[in-house]
């Protein structure tokens, strides 16, 4: 099993030393957790310390260690997106959406952004995951319907925005995040729901299962039903990264 979206600086709450990516590693080994990936938010990139990675990984025994990168995909940025996905040897890079027309979606559910019409919201949240996938920059796609965080639903049906999403995503052949976050969230809900898992699911993209953990307590959280979930949707294996280069591993 993996754990491949998490944060050990987090929102700066701690430093990344080696004690402190090994206390995430024990809590993995715990829950029989075999790799951890460590991707940061982007905006956090200098206080990566490689350093500090590299000697965690090598007293990891039992837990094998990758570092990634969470970039927050923002429309006409490409330059510095590009400069970030490269700064790192990384095994892997995560793009995610975290705004639309640069407001925060997951901040605060009273935010200026919520007036819209919540279904053009929606279609504009979906628009900006479609450019990301198409925009070579990444090899994840990180918890894809993040916009449902505070439960703000339209009236509308959204099924053709989705299914439009899931097409792109695998035209584009990036890996999709299931996310348990959203357990954690007012939603109540993995990230990608069911219905939109499925839609990825018949059209052959793979995915990795992650915590979306802000601290060694929330690794491997929710894994119970993202694993029955994806299971029941079909899915056999999990994507793995070295390297740049994709592997898998059997649920």
């Amino acid at each position: 099993m993996i754990d491949y979206h998490l944060h050990v600086v987090a929102h700066d709450d701690r430093p990344m030393t080696v004690e402190n990516i090994l206390e995430y590693c024990r809590v993995a080994r715990e829950k029989g957790i075999r790799q951890l990936g460590i991707t940061e938010h982007d905006r956090y990139l200098e206080k990566v310390d490689l350093a500090a990675f590299q000697e965690a990984r090598e007293r990891s025994r039992e837990v094998e260690l990758r570092l990634g990168i969470e970039i927050d995909y923002v429309p006409g940025n490409e330059e510095e997106m590009e400069r970030v996905a490269t700064a790192l040897p990384y095994d892997y890079v995560i793009g995610s959406v975290h705004r639309v027309d640069g407001e925060e979606i997951d901040i605060d559910p009273g935010a200026g952004i919520y007036e819209r019409d919540t279904y053009e919201l929606y279609a504009a949240y979906f628009a900006n995951v479609r450019a990301a996938a198409r925009s070579g920059l990444f090899d994840v796609i990180g918890h894809p319907d993040l916009i449902k965080i505070f439960r703000r639903f339209p009236q509308r049906d959204v099924t053709p925005l989705l299914e439009e999403t899931a097409e792109a995503v695998a035209a584009s052949g990036v890996v999709v995040d299931v996310n348990s976050a959203g357990l954690r969230k007012p939603v109540g809900e993995i990230y990608p729901s069911r219905a939109f898992l499925e839609m990825f699911y018949e059209r052959g993209v793979p995915i990795i299962l992650s915590s979306d953990a802000h601290a060694p307590g929330q690794v491997g959280a929710g894994y119970e039903e993202s694993l029955r979930m994806v299971r029941e949707v079909g899915y056999r294996e999990v994507t793995t990264f070295r390297n740049g280069e994709r592997g898998s591993l059997p649920l």
